[in-house]
């Protein structure tokens, strides 16, 4: 009985820690929104910076966000300066605001 209860204990143990650092990935996260005007994209460090009137924001983008234009799906480096951007974000334990979302609100006509 006190082997399985110290296999149960150890299992606890190594399991929660998981727990905490999934919280983020699942949605039990407090979000914000923040519209502004694209200053810079990097690809390469997945990163977007947003002008939105009175302040330079930097978001982290990471696979997991959803960008768009309109209703099709674009990739970070398809979001061009002066583009008029919605992002979607969530502050991270270590104060890294990270993108969930952006939507360029510049619809491009086939016309």
């Amino acid at each position: 009985m006190k082997i399985w209860l110290c296999l149960f204990c150890l299992a606890v143990s190594l399991f929660m820690p998981g727990i905490s650092f999934c919280q983020e990935a699942q949605g039990d996260i407090e979000t914000h929104s923040r519209q502004g005007v694209v200053s810079e994209v990097d690809s390469i460090g997945s990163s977007l910076i947003i002008f939105d009137g009175s302040e330079q924001i930097r978001f982290s983008v990471d696979q997991a966000a959803r960008i768009q234009r309109g209703t099709e799906n674009i990739m970070l480096d398809d979001l061009e300066s002066n583009d008029t951007v919605t992002v979607e974000y969530y502050k991270s334990a270590n104060g890294v605001l990270k993108a969930v979302s952006i939507v360029d609100n510049n619809i491009i006509s086939d016309f």
